[in-house]
């Protein structure tokens, strides 16, 4: 299996797929709409808004966005899994603060944010008003079933996009430099081995069980193809007789 060549074609359909979604962002007007005093940079320079700032889109070209982006960071995640087959590293070793250096900087929303190697863990919550309670169930068929039910709301009603645009900016960045990201995942991975080694509780997989996030039967995008396949290949990376 060429796992390089196949990190090379479907990073380069990705790249395609999110470039696609920023030029979507300038449908609504312009990048974003801006509710503040906050300037917004131009897009080519990253669109890198203030953290004070208050950035909103018309209900019906988020959910548009958000058809494509799950699937989108679902298939990237395991492009960075197959990048990192075989890669083998030690983990960084922890570095103290400075003393008098605070513990948590304030977030400087010019940085690049980094992109999540995990899978959202599913949530299932109990029932309150069950003094036995059993887990509650509650099966979702992907973003477009979740915004159908939300048909009768307002299409041009403003919603808050700031965490939507962080999202957009950490999956370019990640597909800009998927070799790096392979790095991130390797340091992790060595993490987690000592931690199963010491008998310590932690993540095994950056994975999810069942499908992935994003995951559709019937294609509706590209995306949903480009997924297929990367997660196939994540499979087949993990578990193939060449897995070793």
């Amino acid at each position: 299996m060429d796992w390089n060549r196949a990190v090379e074609r479907n990073s380069e359909a990705l790249r395609t797929i999110v470039a696609a979604l920023f030029a979507m962002l300038a449908t609504a007007g312009g990048p974003l709409s801006v509710t503040g005093s906050a300037r917004v940079q131009p897009m080519e320079r990253g669109l890198r808004p203030d953290a004070s700032a208050a950035f909103t889109l018309p209900r019906r070209l988020y959910a548009a966005i958000m058809l494509i982006l799950r699937p989108a960071e679902s298939a990237v995640r395991r492009l960075i899994l197959i990048a990192a087959k075989g890669l083998l590293l030690k983990p960084r070793a922890p570095r103290p603060l400075p003393a008098g250096f605070a513990g948590f900087a304030k977030p400087n929303s010019s940085q690049t944010p980094s992109f999540s190697l995990f899978d959202p863990i599913k949530h299932f919550p109990l029932e309150a008003s069950d003094n036995n309670a059993l887990p509650h169930f509650v099966f979702y068929h992907g973003d477009d079933a979740l915004f159908r039910a939300q048909d009768h709301l307002p299409p041009d009603e403003p919603i808050d996009a700031t965490q939507l645009f962080t999202r957009l900016r950490a999956i370019r960045a990640a597909l800009s430099d998927v070799p790096r990201q392979a790095r991130r995942l390797a340091r992790w991975q060595a993490r987690r081995d000592l931690l199963l080694k010491a008998r310590r509780r932690t993540r095994v997989s950056v994975f999810r069980p069942g499908l992935p996030p994003g995951w559709r039967q019937r294609p509706i995008h590209e995306i949903d193809d480009v997924l297929k396949e990367c997660h196939g290949l994540a499979l087949h990376a993990v578990n193939g007789p060449d897995s070793g």
